[in-house]
């Protein structure tokens, strides 16, 4: 793969942009999009408080972003300014540009309550073989080994009326270039890679994410199936993910006091100590906050913290570019900071203390047997036969009355239908699936007024 190819923009809708570039459009084209508004009440971990904030999807994503684009300018102006002098400048602007757009979608295709929406879908449909009769085994795996990162560039991409974003943007978003079922690996060892541990594309949009990276000439790592290594600065945009999520569920943590930042301290001045940044060490050896508020001290760990990380990270980048370039790197940037150590204990204390918290087990308990119910009733009325009889045939009737485009037309396929059920599920809010379960469920009748 080449830099320049890399940052070539490479539009999938054919128009041209006036006054801003194309990864600004992608931008904005992300930022109007209603799965991003919806990510304002999509659950980042906690659920929201009465008298705090905490972040949900949408500041998590706007967050990600703002790394993203300090990581891709810096890594611009030190990276590519040195392999090309003259197009350094621009490899600046537009590098950032390209990873801000790529982290404001990279989690559009969170279903409602996050990871454990994605096992409630997977678990319906392992327990529902029925639905998937005559199904390839890939198409299976679709459905009963459900990816939100094949939900999102399922979003972002052409199908399904999706945004129709650069492919530049799209292949930066892809986090697993791969299908649902690769079998014919190049190398076994290419089965263990990092980049191929999940998969970024349903069989619906595979020929998609195939043009998207070859056209960067990515390597392909199958003989058969669809799976490559990934495009450059996908990295960048995982990075930037890393780094937010870790820190900023830390800084929530603190702030509702399921944490005690005494007990972080020492891992946030590690972080902060091995700034490469020669600027930022200087401010690193200055004495602790001393705020009285333990909140407000968090916040000003978190900036520089932060701050340390994308410094560590770009450096990192660089360290590895050639092997990132002909595709042979499957490691993560954060794993290889000379802070991985203390951001590693940062990560034990958040999953022990944090994502243990009993609220937090009680909403990702609940959102299971939402997400799973609303499948149950909407995959019942779209293949009940319509004139059936009996109890259940009455309720599939009522509710694909609710839900005209559940109606199965004779060019519609089993899967594309699936695949709608889903997507209506996926992209709901978890207060609109729990609003939805309530009324479908009967615990809870609409206001007629």
């Amino acid at each position: 793969m080449e830099w320049t190819s890399l940052l070539e923009p490479r539009p999938t809708d054919g128009r041209a942009t006036v006054g801003r570039s194309e990864f600004e459009r992608d931008q904005d084209r992300v930022i109007f999009s209603s799965p991003f508004r919806r990510l304002d009440d999509k659950t980042q971990v906690l659920p929201m408080p009465e008298r705090y904030f905490v972040h949900n999807r949408m500041t998590h994503s706007i967050e990600t972003a703002s790394v993203g684009r300090s990581l891709g300018s810096i890594v611009g102006a030190r990276v590519l300014a040195a392999a090309d002098p003259d197009w350094g400048p621009a490899a600046t602007h537009e590098l950032g540009d390209l990873v801000q757009a790529a982290c404001l979608a990279h989690d559009l295709g969170n279903p409602p309550f996050g990871h454990s929406g994605e096992d409630a879908i997977s678990a319906f449909f392992e327990s529902r073989p029925d639905l998937l009769e005559g199904f390839s085994a890939a198409e299976r795996a679709d459905f009963t080994r459900f990816e939100g990162n094949a939900q999102g560039f399922r979003l972002i991409s052409s199908a399904a009326g999706g945004l129709s974003l650069t492919r530049n943007t799209m292949a930066a978003f892809t986090k697993y270039p791969r299908e649902s079922l690769v079998e014919d690996f190049v190398e076994p060892a290419h089965a263990a890679r990092r980049d191929q541990k999940k998969y970024g594309a349903f069989q619906g949009e595979r020929g998609i994410l195939e043009d998207c990276l070859a056209a960067f000439g990515a390597p392909r790592l199958a003989r058969s199936g669809i799976a490559f290594a990934r495009y450059p600065f996908a990295y960048l945009v995982e990075a930037a993910d890393d780094i937010c999520y870790l820190v900023i569920d830390l800084e929530d943590a603190v702030r509702l006091g399921i944490v005690r930042l005494s007990e972080v301290e020492d891992a946030l001045d590690a972080i902060i100590a091995c700034n490469p940044d020669e600027e930022s060490r200087v401010q690193a050896a200055q004495p602790r906050p001393r705020a009285a508020d333990e909140a407000e001290r968090m916040s000003h760990y978190r900036a520089r913290a932060i701050n340390s990380l994308i410094f560590q990270a770009a450096a990192a980048f660089e360290r590895r570019m050639k092997a990132i370039l002909k595709g042979s790197y499957s490691g993560g940037l954060t794993g290889e900071i000379p802070g991985a150590a203390a951001l590693g204990e940062i990560e034990r204390i958040t999953r022990d203390k944090l994502y243990r918290y009993r609220p937090v087990l009680e909403i990702e308990a609940a959102g299971f047997e939402i997400v799973g119910g609303l499948l149950g009733l909407l995959c019942e009325a779209a293949f009940a036969p319509p004139r059936s009889t009996g109890a259940a045939a009455a309720r599939a009737r009522m509710v694909r009355d609710l839900f005209p485009a559940l109606s199965r037309g004779e060019e519609v396929s089993r899967y594309a239908l699936l695949r709608k059920v889903v997507d209506y599920v996926a992209g709901m809010t978890d207060s609109f699936a729990i609003s939805e379960y309530r009324r479908l469920k009967g615990f809870e009748l609409p206001r007629v007024y």
